[in-house]
């Protein structure tokens, strides 16, 4: 597993954890049972066990926040195109009606192309295309792609924080909520920004002609 696919199973992890210790800390009774448990030797040598082994917890835990947003996203947009039979039902590819046809045009293929068939044809456009011809193209819509996973798996740990410390027994306070709740809104606003980068880059470079270019492009900042 390549650098930038591995931090996608890192970072997600560290903000749930770091969430439920900063509530349990903000929460009276849960930070005397912290610093009990940090002042027992049995607890101290089960949490660097626990830490020992943390690379699989970690990843465990990040896979299961990814399959979360991954189920999310694709339910979600599975229901916008029963209500709207013209829209994407898959939110890694989703253009419109007119940027379809200029893929089917830019892919080659004989007939229109039908909804169900979108995202393999997004996937050929910039694995096949772009990656080949505009490697630097196809390396930005992964940063950015990465940047979206990074951030909706985050948020979605953020989320399940609340959950999971409440089922722990820790309260509510304003010192621990306030904060992360804005950290939240931030990180859905990120999310919804680097999806958008993404799919204006894809309409972008499907809409216009970019085969005088230099193949050899430089990987845009």
């Amino acid at each position: 597993m390549d650098d930038d696919r591995r931090i996608r199973f890192l970072i997600s992890p560290m903000i749930f954890f770091a969430s439920l210790v900063w509530g349990a800390w903000c929460d009276p009774v849960a930070r005397c049972w912290l610093i009990d448990m940090a002042k027992n030797p049995s607890w101290t040598s089960i949490i660097g066990a626990v830490v020992a082994g943390g690379g699989i917890l970690v990843f465990a835990f990040g896979y299961i926040f990814g399959t979360v947003l991954y189920a999310l996203l694709r339910v979600g947009f599975l229901f916008r195109s029963i209500i709207s039979r013209d829209m994407s039902r898959y939110h890694e590819v989703a253009l419109s009606r007119s940027t379809l046809d200029g893929l089917a045009w830019a892919l080659h293929l004989p007939n229109k192309l039908e909804r169900s068939y979108e995202l393999c044809a997004g996937v050929v456009f910039d694995h096949a295309i772009l990656r080949a011809k505009q490697p630097g193209i196809h390396r930005w819509l992964f940063r950015r792609w990465n940047a979206f996973s990074v951030a909706g798996t985050s948020l979605v740990a953020l989320v399940l924080s609340f959950f999971f410390g409440l089922a722990l027994g820790i309260s509510f306070t304003m010192t621990w909520l306030l904060p992360l709740a804005v950290f939240a809104i931030t990180l859905l606003y990120v999310t919804c920004l680097a999806w958008c980068d993404t799919m204006k880059m894809m309409k972008f470079m499907i809409t216009n002609d970019f085969s005088s270019l230099p193949t050899n492009s430089p990987t845009p900042p």
